[in-house]
């Protein structure tokens, strides 16, 4: 080739190097890392017909000290944020309770009873007796009434036996009421039926509970009627109460009986003076 031509060649070969080379720049690049990358991409010009060997252009993303390989320009997944380790063979329930369940620990704790009835036995020097009871009471106000049945020896010595029975009917107020129990004031009517006369009078009484744990109580009760015959009716002693939700009631105590028919009956005053021990059974709700 001749040299104008070959002055040529290079001149136009020069030329396309540095087209290229300011074309890189432009791409949203500052000038400084424009020059970086154009000096870690720019390779010294070589003669047309050298042997060295030509470069394949490196797209923008290529890193400077790969070596010239091609990355994949598909974009990376960032690694997830990091999560709080959980253990799923443990887990947590809070408990709920059933509302039955509920209800009846409530019933179970609660002291003071409504619903009162049950049988019960006495024991007494000159006989024996059976009775039963009942109450109705609400938070103040309430309804007692009991019936005893009492079969007494004869005072004679002939071996027969006396039938009498006493029953009372009280209308009560809590006058004072609490969780450890309750005093009650009450009123009402006794009658006393015996074999040649039936007494019927007013009737005054006291009675309280004192809890001593939520099963078990001291219970005491005092009736007293002073007119037209005279009646002293006292008693004392422990209360249990057991079973499911504690719906069942224990009684045992000492009861003191006094009856005195004021000479109604043929002008002479008897009187009859009956303690012992008595024991019931039956509901509290």
């Amino acid at each position: 080739m001749s040299s104008p031509l070959r002055t040529l060649s290079c001149a136009l070969l020069a030329g396309a190097l540095l087209v290229s080379a300011s074309a890189e720049a432009r791409f949203g690049k500052s000038s400084t890392s424009s020059d970086e990358a154009s000096d870690s991409r720019t390779h010294d010009a070589s003669a047309v017909g050298s042997s060295g060997t030509v470069h394949d252009a490196s797209p923008v993303t290529e890193d400077s000290g790969s070596g010239g390989d091609v990355h994949d320009a598909s974009p990376v997944e960032p690694y997830p944020p990091p999560q709080d380790y959980v253990d799923s063979s443990y887990s947590y329930v809070s408990p709920r309770r059933s509302r039955s369940s509920w209800h009846e620990n409530e019933f179970a704790s609660r002291r003071h009873r409504n619903f009162t009835l049950g049988i019960e036995a006495q024991a007494m020097r000159e006989g024996a007796g059976v009775g039963l009871h009942l109450g109705l009471e609400g938070d103040r106000f309430g309804v007692f009434a009991r019936a005893n049945a009492l079969s007494l020896r004869a005072e004679d010595g002939s071996g027969v036996t006396e039938d009498i029975s006493v029953t009372g009917l009280h209308l009560s107020m809590a006058v004072v009421k609490g969780r450890m129990g309750r005093v009650r004031l009450e009123g009402g009517l006794s009658i006393a039926k015996a074999a040649d006369v039936t007494f019927i009078g007013p009737s005054v009484g006291l009675s309280s509970e004192l809890y001593l744990v939520s099963s078990l109580a001291l219970e005491a009760r005092v009736q007293l009627t002073p007119w037209p015959y005279r009646q002293f009716d006292a008693a004392g002693g422990l209360a249990w109460y057991f079973g499911d939700s504690r719906l069942l009631a224990l009684r045992g105590g000492m009861r003191m009986l006094v009856l005195n028919d004021a000479g109604h009956v043929d002008g002479v005053v008897h009187q009859d003076v009956l303690p012992g021990p008595y024991l019931s059974f039956g509901l509290a709700i």
